[in-house]
Parts: structure tokens; C-alpha cells; sequence
């Protein structure tokens, strides 16, 4: 059964207050950080309005802390390298990430960057979490509390969404260019990118899931962190598919890390999350996981 945490119920008025609003760091975007917390105009709307591109209005919500120096790790031979940053990302705005504990935000890069070409990976981009650094694959977010670093989200777009960006599927896509999101057809992007397609599969691709719980494993060493935790949280109904990459992610990884149900309140919300040692969760990587 799940257990309640012992310690008091947490603010989440407090963790924004000290995070975000009332955080020294951040006083110059604190009116640019209400309106994402409390306005429901569409990002490229807000961007519209303000007059800046959407890069640059989505790298505010995204630098808002110093970054730790890369990590390296491998998977299935490949060389990775995870970025941290104790702050909050875009996401602290879409409602399922519990707030909490101190903000973690892990990034996730390709460490051989002759394997794939910049401007493909950068293609996927579509929240400007690349840090300025080249690479990108993808990110995790969430908080540390207590020894455990609980994860309210894994996102890779270039992992889950490639087959839509490089090989043509459903048509037109939007691309990140630079610091614009722009619309091209799927034959001008399956002649630029088609023939790195397998190679993104069987780099990152096939394993993008395995690859960023590694990158949350190495951080998690380094930091003497002990245990992680995956949040699971009521799906919507699009979502509540079998095969879903929201059902893989949330439902089944929690299952595979032999994690234990460990509930977290949070103002009036409680939280479950399936939380488990370190050494559980290297145990499921298996050998195909590495650090130096």
C-alpha cells in the first residue's frame, strides 16, 4: 500500500515564492514568470505579444539556474553526457509537476556529435532546452527531497516524434530553426535527414527511456543521492492507451524499476510515486548502462 510522507504537508506556494518568484536570480522575469503561471495564451501568442521570438521567451522559463558541468555515461556503447541545473523549467507550469522539495532539471546530450547533425537534433527542439549546448537529446525534471530525487517528467521529442520529423509520417511538421518554430513538409526533411535515421535509432531512439533514467542514475551518483522516484499520475484519456508513450513511461518503467509506492502531499494534492534505490534502477539498466 502507499505510504503518506512523515513530514508535513508542502507548500506550493512556498516553493514557487522561493523558486521562482522570489528568487534574486529571476527578479527581472518575475512579471514574464506570473503571466506563464496564471495565463492560458498559447506560448506563441505570448511571444507574439511581447514582441521576441519563441526561443528567447522559452529560454527564460528554461536558464533559470547555473549549469553543473556534463556528466558522462554510456549506453549500448554510445557516449552520453547529462547537464543539471537546481532550477525549474517550462514545465512548472503544466500542472503535474508537484512542488516541492529543491527543483532539479536534467538535460541529456550526445556526446559524439559526428554520429548526427547539429541541425537535426535541433530540429526537435521545440522547447529550447538545449542550453546553448550542442547535442541536445532530451530532458527530465523534477525535485530532490530528502536523499530521493522524485521525477515528474522524461521528454524527448527527438526520441518519441523522429518518425514524424524524418521519415515523413502524417505529412508537414514544424521544425525549430534557430530561435522560430517554422512548418516544412516531409519531403524537404526526409531528404535532409533520411539517411541519419538509423543511426538515431540505434544510437538514441530505440532506448531514449533507458538512456535519460541513465543520465538521472549518473547525476544521482554524483550528487550521493539515493533513491529515485517516477511520478505517476491520472492520464488523460488519449493517453490511456496501451503502448502510449505516456502509459511507457509513467505505468510501466515504475513497474520495471521494482520501485515501492511512496505518496507525497503537496498542498491539498497528494502525489504517488514509485520510488526505488539506486542500485534497483542500475540493476534494470543492466550492463548496456555505464559510467567512468
Amino acid at each position: 500500500m502507499p505510504r503518506f510522507a512523515p513530514e508535513p504537508v508542502h507548500d506550493p506556494d512556498a516553493f514557487l515564492g522561493r523558486w521562482v518568484y522570489d528568487n534574486p536570480a529571476l527578479a527581472a522575469r518575475r512579471e514574464l514568470f506570473t503571466r506563464w503561471l496564471t495565463d492560458p495564451t498559447p506560448r506563441e501568442d505570448i511571444a507574439e505579444q511581447l514582441g521576441v521570438r519563441l526561443g528567447e521567451l522559452l529560454r527564460s522559463f528554461n536558464s533559470t539556474a547555473p549549469l553543473g558541468d556534463p556528466l558522462p555515461f554510456g549506453y549500448r556503447s554510445a557516449p552520453f553526457a547529462t547537464v543539471s541545473m537546481a532550477g525549474t523549467c517550462d514545465d512548472v507550469a503544466d500542472g503535474r509537476w508537484p512542488l516541492f522539495g529543491t527543483p532539479m532539471t536534467l538535460r541529456c546530450y550526445l556526446r559524439d556529435l559526428s554520429l548526427l547533425p547539429q541541425d537535426m537534433v535541433e530540429a526537435a527542439d521545440w522547447n529550447f532546452m538545449d542550453a546553448g549546448l550542442p547535442g541536445f537529446l532530451g530532458y527530465l525534471y523534477g525535485s530532490v527531497h530528502d536523499g530521493t530525487l522524485y521525477l515528474a517528467g522524461l521528454q524527448s521529442d527527438l526520441g518519441v516524434r523522429y518518425s514524424y520529423l524524418f521519415q515523413g509520417r502524417g505529412g508537414g511538421t514544424e521544425v525549430r530553426v534557430g530561435d522560430d518554430v517554422v512548418e516544412r513538409s516531409a519531403e524537404e526533411m526526409v531528404a535532409a535527414y533520411g539517411e541519419y535515421v538509423p543511426v538515431l535509432r540505434r544510437t538514441f531512439q530505440r532506448y531514449w527511456i533507458q538512456i535519460m533514467l541513465g543520465a538521472a542514475v549518473t547525476w544521482a551518483r554524483s550528487a550521493g543521492v539515493d533513491r529515485i522516484g517516477i511520478l505517476r499520475f491520472p492520464f488523460r484519456s488519449e493517453e490511456d492507451v496501451q503502448g502510449h508513450v505516456v502509459r511507457r513511461v509513467y505505468a510501466e518503467l515504475p513497474e520495471r524499476i521494482s520501485g515501492v509506492d511512496e505518496t507525497v502531499r503537496v498542498g491539498d494534492e497528494s502525489h504517488l510515486y514509485s520510488v526505488a534505490p539506486i542500485a534497483s534502477v542500475e540493476s534494470y539498466l543492466g550492463t548496456r548502462f555505464s559510467r567512468p
